[in-house]
């Protein structure tokens, strides 16, 4: 499991009691993807406040301690140092840089950033945090992504999509001689006359799928989720810095609706799912849009679950009723020293490559 801090209320400044300085004050937890549990260790936190591109670290790190469920920050500032916009950022380690993510390193406590707020601006921060992962190959930039704050669980990442990104990093690297047996492989290596074309449902803040625009070039990928994730996924396109000829849109798309025709007729070559199956009565509605969006033999479907209760078993079968064939299976572990510590099974995200169609074969 993967722990991430979260603003409970946002970053905020304003004058001291004594006003000759400023107080910076947030207040912030340490808790999982669904918000159900909290870090049971003592950790040291580090805190860095960038203010016109100079980052200040104040002398005493705040640490978290087991058994708490929120943390309350203050920060006292000088004029001169609150004179411009302000971020701030809280992580698990000291230097104020972006978490790696990559199949050898995946963090354990994903660090958390502010918007801009100040002095002279808006004195609270927006209701917005920055996600910011480097993810270690080579002329591939910064993945920054932004979710919302607060206890909702809607339009945050969740880790079966962190272990979804390690394992495609995994798949795109360069093998020497020929192409392996893996489908899904051939599809991310194999030279096209057209771009790699992927839909993305359920895409959150759509971590998934501009990962992928930005590790492979010639990507073209297309977000969907309800309309009330696009203003959150339109602000992290805008931000994405993606690979040579890769592009990246979002559109709303409703499980429950008739396709938009901003989506029928469309083909794609591979399809995203990732922590989609953990609500049971959504799971029809799924593999109903699964079906209308593949329309022909080809089209890769790939799924990624961390599998939370039993009642996720019934998605296959439903996908083997619209003859969904599994290609493939791999399983990626999360990082958790508490578990390893109390003896508790570790986490594990699960992934799935299914075909439709006779041409499929188990894996």
């Amino acid at each position: 499991m993967v722990f991430y801090i979260r603003f409970l209320k946002v970053p905020n400044i304003s004058p001291s009691s004594a006003g000759s300085d400023f107080t910076v004050k947030t207040t912030f937890t340490l808790t999982s993807d669904l918000g159900d549990e909290f870090l049971a260790q003592d950790v040291e936190l580090f805190v860095h406040l960038d203010c016109n591109g100079v980052t200040r670290t104040p002398p005493n790190h705040p640490k978290w301690y087991a058994g708490m469920r929120t943390q309350r920050l203050e920060l006292r500032m000088s004029k001169h140092d609150a004179a411009g916009p302000l971020r701030l950022c809280i992580s698990g380690h000291g230097p104020c840089a972006a978490d790696q993510l990559s199949a050898a390193r995946m963090p354990e406590l994903v660090s958390a950033w502010s918007g801009f707020f100040g002095v002279s601006g808006s004195p609270e921060a927006p209701r917005t945090i920055e996600r910011r992962f480097d993810m270690n190959i080579d002329g591939c930039a910064e993945l920054s992504v932004w979710e919302e704050t607060g206890e909702s669980i809607a339009r945050h990442i969740w880790d079966a999509s962190l272990g979804l990104v390690t394992h495609l990093q995994v798949l795109l690297q360069p093998q020497p001689g020929p192409l392996s047996s893996s489908p899904l492989r051939r599809l991310l290596h194999t030279p096209v006359s057209t771009p790699l074309r992927v839909l993305e449902l359920g895409a959150g803040c759509g971590i998934v799928g501009l990962a992928l625009a930005q590790m492979r070039s010639d990507c073209h990928v297309v977000l969907t989720d309800l309309p009330e994730a696009m203003d959150n996924l339109s602000l992290n396109t805008a931000a994405a810095r993606l690979a040579n000829g890769s592009h990246v849109e979002h559109l709303p798309l409703d499980w429950d609706a008739e396709l938009p025709e901003t989506i029928w007729g469309r083909r794609f070559e591979l399809v995203l799912v990732s922590d989609c199956t953990y609500n049971a009565d959504s799971l029809p509605a799924l593999v109903r849009t699964l079906e209308a969006v593949v329309g022909q033999m080809g089209t890769l479907v790939l799924v990624a679950m961390k599998v939370r209760h039993e009642s996720e078993q019934v998605f296959f079968e439903l996908m083997a009723g619209e003859e969904f064939v599994q290609m493939e299976h791999w399983s990626v572990q999360l990082p958790d020293k508490s578990r390893a510590v109390e003896g508790r099974s570790v986490d594990v995200v699960e992934i799935y490559a299914f075909s439709q169609g006779r041409e499929g074969r188990r894996g």
